[in-house]
């Protein structure tokens, strides 16, 4: 098993975006380039965080950002992400999901950076569960092939579970299963089961096993 973090994991989705926006309110107070800015972002998803930025600079901006400013721009992102984030609680229904398939091998591969995800791990006490997580910069095609390989076992018999479309395009790139899980609306018109949250989904494979037992 393999969990996308941000939207999956827990629903960080709408303080990312919120704040996203609110840290370039110092560069514009145009509403309507911060819309837009917004916008990137939703649809960047999945993406290191220093190409987004490099990308609103150049693109919305019009302004040029070396790479130091970059990095202290990326903190200050997170600085704010966590103080939102710090009593948040895991999606409805994640923990008992993972309790109820603890023989098999689980992992994270998240497009936020590998400090963030590390600090939400351990703050949210999920490290445990996991065989390994994973954050940005990566590739998530490539690392869905090293699971594939650490795990030996073919692509079938892995299940990749994200809330965006390019999730569900690095799960079917790779021939491995995918669900989405508190989808946004990139996933609706994509061929894959789809549940708000993961007890919507202990729901449906209790029924499903009733149904083939």
């Amino acid at each position: 098993m393999i969990f996308d973090f941000d939207g999956v994991i827990i629903d960080s989705m709408k303080v990312k975006v919120s704040e996203y926006r609110s840290l370039y309110s110092q560069f514009t107070k145009d509403e309507s380039l911060l819309n837009e800015i917004a916008v990137i972002y939703e649809n960047s998803i999945g993406l290191p965080r220093e190409v987004t930025f490099k990308k609103v600079f150049k693109d919305i901006l019009k302004k040029s950002i070396s790479g130091q400013e970059i990095e202290r721009f990326s903190k200050e992102y997170s600085q704010a992400i966590f103080s939102r984030l710090n009593n948040v609680n895991p999606v409805n229904g994640f923990i008992e999901y993972l309790d109820t398939h603890k023989k098999l091998s689980k992992y994270v591969l998240s497009g936020a950076p590998h400090s963030d995800l590390t600090y939400l791990m351990d703050k949210l006490r999920l490290s445990e569960h996991f065989k390994s997580f994973k954050g940005g910069p990566l590739e998530k095609k490539e690392e869905i092939i090293n699971i594939k390989v650490q795990e030996n076992v073919e692509s079938k018999e892995i299940v990749y579970f994200g809330d965006q479309k390019n999730d569900y395009i690095a799960a079917k790139t790779t021939g491995v299963q995918f669900i989405g899980i508190n989808a946004s609306r990139g996933l609706e018109k994509m061929q894959c089961k789809i549940f708000s949250n993961f007890q919507e989904l202990i729901a449906h494979e209790r029924t499903r096993d009733s149904l083939y037992s």
